[in-house]
């Protein structure tokens, strides 16, 4: 599942539906139903939801593994990989 969540992160930078600037979450919570910007899946209760809000103003709700797959997508297109 991680490749397939590396992939799929990469696709949504790459269309630009994520951000490619990495940034450490504003907060981290319980799962509060969102869907992630990550995956699309709903973030359950019992799961951990990272917020990061962007330079535009969007908050970005993400599974805890989402959050770690976007950041180390965007630090390696910043390193040029």
């Amino acid at each position: 599942m991680a490749l397939d969540l590396d992939a799929a992160i990469r696709a949504k930078m790459n269309a630009g539906l994520l951000s490619a600037g990495p940034r450490p979450p504003d907060y981290m919570a319980a799962g509060s139903a969102e869907r992630c910007d990550g995956c699309d899946e709903r973030i359950a209760s019992k799961d951990l939801e990272y917020c990061v809000r962007l330079v535009s103003g969007r908050v970005l709700h993400l599974h805890r593994r989402c959050y770690w797959a976007w950041f180390d997508a965007c630090t390696t297109a910043k390193r040029g990989r």
